[in-house]
C-alpha cells in the first residue's frame, strides 16, 4: 500500500511533506530481520557442502540483524519529527504516551499472551517484558528466552528519555545532544569493554545503540529546517560510500592480535552500518517515488504489518521448525528444503500479522487521542509509526 500523498502545510515547522519512501525503509528493515532469522541462521550448518553462490548469499543474509538497527534510526527519525511539531503544547506528554501505549501494548500483550500460554516463556521472564527491560534481563536474575523483545525493549525506554530530552531542549541543543551521542557512543562501547563482565554487553543495551536513534533524530531536525535540507541532499552520497568503503576495510583487515585492537574492532564495528542506514534513510526521504514502483509494493505491504510480524515470526518459525524436519538423507537436497521451509513460514507468519494488524491493532488505533491541531506532516509521519 503506499501512503497518499497531500499538500504540504504552509507552515515552516511542517513544509517538508511525508516521504513514503520511509515505508520502503521500514519494509525493507522487517524483510532483513525474516532474512536473517529464518535463512542465515539455517544455511550456517551446511556451507561446508555448499556451492560458491550460496556461500555468497549467506554471507549477506548474516548481516540481516541490522534491520533492527535501521528501525533504530527510523525510530528517531519519526519520534523526533512528531515530538518537535507538538512539544509546545499543552497535552504534549499525556498525548504522546497515550498514543505509544495504543500502538505497542495491544499486539505485545497478545503474543505475551501466546508465549506464556504455550510455555515458550517462563512467568519470570514475563516478567521482565513488562517491565521492558529483554534487553538486560540479567537484572531480574532471568535469561534471554524470546529474542525479539530486546529490541523493542530498547525502543520502549528511547520513548521513556526522549519526549523530555525534545521538550527541555532547543532545537539546536537538541541538535548538540544527537551530535554528542553519535560522536561518544563508540567510545563508550569501547570503555565498557574494560568493565566487569556484566557490562560489557555493548549489543542490547540502549546506551550502547544510542547513535542509531541520535541519527535518526538529527536527521529529522535537519528535515524540518529549510535552510539545512540542501546539505542532507549533499550528505547522502558520501555517507553510503564512506560506509561502503568501511564495510570492505572490515571484510578484508587481517584479524587483531592484541586485546585493546580487538576491543576497538568490537567497539566501532556499527560505524559502516549507521552511516550506511542514516545514508539508505535519507535517500528513501529525499527519493519516494521509488515506494510508488510495482516492484516495491510488497516491502510497502511488510511495512505495514512490520510490528506484528517482528513480534511474531520468531515464534511462528520455531512453531513450523518442530513439525517440518530436514532430511538430510533426501534425494532433493537439504538448501531446497531450507528455502521452502523459509518460504511457508514467511507466508505464514506474513498471514498472522497481517491478521493481527487490520482486527486487533486497528481496532486501537482507531482510539488514539487527537491532537487539537494537527498538520499534514504530523498526520502523514503518524500513518507509518
Amino acid at each position: 500500500m503506499q501512503a497518499k500523498v497531500a499538500a504540504p502545510s504552509t507552515s515552516a515547522a511542517s513544509s517538508l511533506p511525508y516521504m513514503p519512501g520511509l515505508d520502503l525503509a521500514r519494509g525493507l528493515a522487517i524483510l532483513m530481520v525474516l532474512l536473517d532469522h529464518g535463512l542465515a541462521t539455517n544455511l550456517e550448518p551446511y556451507l561446508a557442502h555448499a556451492s560458491a553462490g550460496v556461500r555468497v548469499l549467506e554471507f549477506f543474509l548474516r548481516f540481516g540483524h541490522m534491520g533492527v538497527h535501521l528501525f533504530f534510526i527510523l525510530s528517531g527519525f519519526l519520534i523526533t519529527t512528531i515530538l518537535l511539531h507538538t512539544r509546545t503544547k499543552p497535552d504534549y506528554f499525556r498525548t504522546f504516551y497515550a498514543r505509544r501505549a495504543l500502538r505497542i501494548l495491544p499486539a505485545y500483550l497478545l503474543i505475551l499472551g501466546v508465549l506464556v500460554a504455550t510455555h515458550f516463556i517462563t512467568t519470570r521472564y514475563l516478567i521482565v517484558c513488562l517491565l521492558f527491560l529483554c534487553n538486560m534481563p540479567s537484572l531480574l536474575g532471568v535469561t534471554p528466552q524470546y529474542s525479539p523483545l530486546w529490541s523493542l525493549s530498547v525502543e520502549e525506554q528511547f520513548y521513556l528519555l526522549w519526549p523530555i530530552a525534545v521538550r527541555k531542549l532547543s532545537t539546536r541543543n537538541l541538535a548538540i545532544l544527537c551530535a554528542s551521542l553519535i560522536l561518544f557512543t563508540p567510545v563508550l562501547r569501547f570503555a565498557l569493554l574494560y568493565c566487569p563482565a556484566f557490562m560489557q554487553d555493548v549489543r542490547f543495551k540502549t546506551w550502547a545503540v544510542a547513535d542509531f536513534f541520535a541519527a535518526g533524530a538529527l536527521l529529522a531536525i535537519g528535515a524540518r529546517l529549510p535552510h539545512l535540507r540542501p546539505i542532507l541532499h549533499q550528505i547522502t552520497s558520501p555517507l553510503l560510500l564512506s560506509a561502503t568503503i568501511l564495510f570492505l576495510l572490515q571484510q578484508i583487515a587481517p584479524q587483531p592480535a592484541s586485546g585493546t585492537l580487538i576491543n576497538l574492532n568490537h567497539a566501532t564495528f556499527l560505524e559502516p552500518w549507521l552511516l550506511g542506514l542514516s545514508g539508505f534513510v535519507l535517500l528513501a526521504l529525499l527519493h519516494p517515488s521509488a515506494a510508488s514502483s510495482i516492484l516495491f509494493r510488497p516491502l510497502i505491504f511488510l511495512a505495514k504489518i512490520s510490528y506484528g510480524l517482528y513480534l511474531c515470526h520468531v515464534f511462528l518459525f520455531h512453531l513450523i521448525d518442530r513439525f517440518w524436519h530436514l532430511n538430510t538423507s533426501s534425494s532433493v537436497g537439504i538448501l531446497p528444503q531450507i528455502f521452502l521451509r523459509f518460504l511457508c513460514e514467511a507466508v505464514f507468519s506474513i498471514a498472522i500479522a497481517a491478521l493481527s494488524r487490520y482486527t486487533v491493532e486497528e481496532f486501537f488505533l482507531r482510539l488514539k487521542p487527537k491532537h487539537r491541531r494537527t498538520s499534514y506532516l504530523h498526520n502523514a509521519v503518524e500513518k507509518i509509526t
